[in-house]
Formats: C-alpha cells, structure tokens, sequence
C-alpha cells in the first residue's frame, strides 16, 4: 500500500501557536460550582427559548435570572 503522506518533508516541530500563556483564555468571572437543578419541563422550555432567542448558554440565561432575582430572596 502506498504512502498517503510523506512524513520526511512534514515539519514537525512544535509551533508557537496556543499553550498557555499570561493572560490568554477566558477571564473567570466568579467561582464555579456543579449543581444538580430539577425543575418543571415547561420551565426548562422557557429557558430553552431564551437560550435560542439570543444565542445564549443555558447558564448565562440562569445566571441572569439568579442576578435579577436574588434580592427577593431575602423574602422567602
């Protein structure tokens, strides 16, 4: 079987492109911790909609609620 790619005249050096370097990547932006939230479908589906309406990630859009809404929660 013939050779599909001629390693002898690939460079295969390492590049300067990626890696980590200072202050590349995404900036934290609070401190990060896995939950388990169940909620009623038709609540998942109202996220969902706002998810798709803006381009949004799921947590962005349950982060937004959190801030919006937790002053109320000195009420419960």
């Amino acid at each position: 079987m013939a050779k599909l790619v001629n390693t002898e005249d690939t460079d295969c050096s390492a590049s300067n492109r990626g890696g980590n370097r200072k202050g590349a990547g995404r900036k934290p932006i609070g401190v990060t911790r896995k939950i388990s939230l169940t909620l009623p479908q038709e609540y998942w589906e109202q996220i969902d909609r706002c998810c798709h309406r803006g381009d949004y990630s799921v947590s962005e859009v349950i982060r937004s609620i959190i801030e919006d809404n937790l002053h109320n929660a000195d009420l419960l």
